[in-house]
């Protein structure tokens, strides 16, 4: 598919797993031969990362507007842009504008494949507007089987329309590259420390504040255990750092922000760790940090949220709880904690789970895949609509 001209559409705001996707995809699709432009509304991160990258991508039409002028003047121009540039694939992974976007597009000449990439855990809408939108689509793609099932649901899709592709993680660049001992040492951190860890954004939606109640029970029966947070970003919401500052566990947490990281790469911190934990009570559309400790043979607590239940074998990689519980969530690292053999096991299976499903090449040669699916699908509503 050498050659394929391909427009991403993601205004997305804030830098995020979705973020991650793109920007990670778009690059080796380029390396695979197409021609790829990522749009977005002006000030997007997205589009100030990917110029970093060497994307080619576009701001100037801004589908977000409330003004119904300046909104006429966007289409106009947006219609002129498409033609001049003649993508033959739309891929849409945004609800904000994606009926402006659909609509002008599927009245170009010829009209490009449409494809609706959605990784958003919310109900979708049921109006004729996003009826419309879906069912006009081309292929609708989703981040997790739980998705596609609800889509088809919920808008009566056809099934042969939607495929599921994960979020996946390069294998190659996300090895550990130090020794532990060492790097325990530089950080703090005692030889023999055993380590729990929590990869994420410090976000309400990521349960932080459970993670820390159930460091509380696993505190009264293994004293010794320290956890290990790791973040890139704080959400003003989130109370968390405030309760971690009153509680009595304090100063049993190791505490991991940007500035640490960009010395210290993701994989060396998370490889000190004996297990890894998911707390999240929502959202885990994708999930980055899963995959992350399954590609270095940690044994995974999650709960039962998203995408998580397709990533984590329950009682072979690890444990699943629900969300909120955080009962439930100490009481499956302390299983772990207390069988460092079955933990191991768990690892190493786990390993080799993310290498047979989830690498980043599975993920390419599967996008590829549903590029040409949406051609295929393009050409038969072109025909059909001409009879």
């Amino acid at each position: 598919m050498s050659g394929l001209k391909v427009l991403i559409y993601a205004p997305i705001r804030f830098r995020n797993a979705e973020t991650e996707y793109i920007l990670s995809l778009s690059q080796r699709l380029i390396e695979r031969g197409l021609e790829i432009v990522i749009m977005g509304s002006p000030g997007n991160s997205i589009l100030n990362i990917a110029r970093q990258m060497g994307i080619r991508t576009e701001s100037r039409f801004d589908f977000l507007s409330y003004n119904p002028l300046a909104l006429a003047k966007t289409l106009s121009g947006f219609k002129k842009w498409l033609e001049q540039e003649k993508f033959e694939i739309i891929d849409i992974h945004r609800s904000e504008g994606f009926v402006l976007v659909n609509w002008l597009a599927q009245r170009l000449n010829p009209s490009p494949a449409i494809i609706r990439t959605r990784q958003d855990m919310r109900p979708a809408r049921t109006d004729p507007i996003n009826r419309w939108n879906y069912k006009n689509s081309d292929l609708i793609i989703t981040s997790n089987q739980l998705l596609k099932e609800d889509l088809i649901t919920r808008l009566n899709l056809d099934p042969e329309k939607l495929e599921v592709i994960y979020f996946c993680v390069n294998p190659e660049n996300f090895q550990p590259q130090r020794s532990p001992l060492e790097l325990k040492k530089e950080l703090g951190i005692e030889a023999n420390q055993p380590l729990v860890g929590l990869s994420a954004r410090i976000a309400r939606v990521k349960g932080h504040e459970y993670f820390l109640k159930a460091s509380e029970k696993i505190f009264q029966e293994l004293p010794e255990v320290k956890f290990l947070l790791s973040y890139r970003v704080i959400e003003p919401d989130c109370k968390f750092l405030a309760q971690l500052a009153k509680s009595r566990l304090r100063d049993n947490f190791f505490l991991f922000g940007p500035e640490t990281l960009s010395k210290i790469s993701l994989a060396d911190l998370l490889n000190l760790c004996q297990v890894g934990v998911l707390s999240s009570v929502g959202s885990e559309a994708s999930s980055r940090a899963c995959l992350e400790w399954m590609a270095l043979k940690k044994p995974m607590v999650a709960t039962r949220v998203g995408v998580l239940p397709e990533l984590v074998s329950q009682g072979e990689t690890g444990y699943l709880v629900m969300p909120r519980d955080a009962d439930g969530l100490a009481e499956a690292i302390l299983k772990l904690l207390r069988n460092p053999d079955r933990a191991r096991k768990m690892g190493e299976m786990g390993q080799r789970k993310f290498l047979a499903n989830f690498t980043e090449e599975i993920m390419i040669e599967k996008t590829l895949q549903a590029f040409e699916q949406a051609l295929q699908n393009q050409e038969k509503r072109i025909k059909s609509s001409g009879d």
